[in-house]
């Protein structure tokens, strides 16, 4: 099955393999989340929770609403990849579909937009946050090799459904900074958040049995800068920032704090108005 014809036609026509296809798609992707950004700034005006937030908040409340789009479209994706497609399995390192290829380029770009947006804002407001610095950053330069060099995509697009846990964590977000912590819905939202950072682990599992599956051809086959690139991340994510996040999550499940904006919580609770401790 061809997805990428499925989220438009004319698709089946792109010549994804070149190198002028690959770059429009990509500037279609940075542009395509920029808009998703200026709108929400415009229709989230409407809500006073919004604007009584500071401008750092304003900005980490749209950089959700856009991650929270691409993480619906990883869904997607990997959704396909794992249960769907069965021409990448044919050779983990080299295969690829024109549905593989609009996956990657799109990520690409998604990067690209994500990478600037917190380099700025890491400058701007003089904060450094290592662990997401470090995911996108790998992420971005993985998966712009992934696309130079034409290799993994069975890895990358089965890889894109560990943003399953991106909508509820931003939706989790925005209703803490509501007020709306108390509510059924958080509390759902909570629990499918974490439940989500459980199943990550199930995927990261089943990536490291298909290494071993596919360990000759792998070792033999994939480019090496490609090679590093990709086990890098998976190591991370496996082993550091997944567990990490779990437990974070878990946490703020039990105790609904935002711990983003630690010192808007301690104003807070000075003020007696953060009653969630």
């Amino acid at each position: 099955m061809v997805l990428a014809e499925s989220i438009h036609p004319s698709l089946a026509d792109f010549e994804f393999e070149t190198t002028s296809v690959k770059l429009k798609l990509i500037f279609f992707s940075f542009v395509f989340f920029c808009s998703v950004y200026v709108i929400s700034t415009i229709l989230s005006a409407v809500l006073k929770s919004y604007r009584n937030l500071r401008m750092k908040e304003k900005i980490f409340w749209h950089l959700a609403i856009v991650r929270a789009v691409y993480g619906i479209f990883c869904i997607i994706i990997g959704i396909w990849a794992i249960f769907i497609d069965t021409e990448l399995e044919k050779d983990v390192v080299f295969a690829t579909t024109p549905t593989s290829h609009f996956a990657m380029s799109i990520t690409v770009g998604f990067f690209i937009f994500e990478c600037s947006m917190i380099m700025w804002s890491d400058i701007y407001y003089k904060q450094f946050n290592l662990l997401l610095n470090l995911h996108h950053w790998i992420s971005l330069i993985g998966y712009s090799l992934l696309i130079y060099l034409g290799s993994t995509h069975y890895f990358g697009c089965r890889g894109l459904i560990l943003e399953m846990s991106t909508p509820f964590s931003c939706l989790c977000w925005t209703l803490l900074k509501c007020d709306l912590a108390q509510t059924f819905l958080w509390k759902a939202n909570q629990f499918l958040l974490v439940h989500t950072f459980h199943l990550r682990s199930v995927v990261e599992c089943a990536m490291w049995y298909s290494t071993y599956l596919n360990w000759d051809r792998i070792w033999s086959a994939m480019p090496t800068p490609m090679f590093v690139s990709f086990y890098t991340q998976l190591v991370l994510v496996t082993f550091i920032m997944t567990p990490y996040w779990t437990y974070k999550k878990t946490v703020q499940m039990v105790n609904p704090v935002d711990w983003n904006f630690e010192d808007t919580n301690r104003n807070k609770t000075e003020n007696g108005a953060l009653k969630t401790e």
